[in-house]
């Protein structure tokens, strides 16, 4: 896994993952909280999916053009970001 599909994964775990937290009933921690848990988890979901050859496998269902090739890490941090966002929120109460 090179430096780029880290940053990747870190980007879709950032962006996807506060999104999914939200909507699965996560929102109970603040929005940087829900930012900072996402890039953790996108980038952990990341080298995880590359480690078990996940990456491989999403690659070949969703081509071999580079378009894609940068796209699948952003979905896997993106799905990685939002579980753990999601687990973040769950476990934190935000007392307003």
């Amino acid at each position: 896994m090179d430096l780029m599909q880290l940053l990747l994964s870190g980007a879709g775990g950032a962006i996807i993952g506060p999104l999914i937290s939200q909507f699965l009933g996560g929102g109970n921690s603040s929005l940087i909280t829900r930012i900072i848990t996402g890039v953790v988890g996108g980038v952990g979901a990341g080298a995880g999916a590359d480690a078990a050859g996940i990456s491989e496998m999403l690659g070949g269902i969703l081509g071999n053009g580079d378009l894609m090739a940068m796209v699948a890490p952003v979905l896997e941090g993106g799905v990685g970001g939002g579980i753990l966002s999601t687990l973040g929120g769950m476990v934190t109460k935000r007392n307003d």
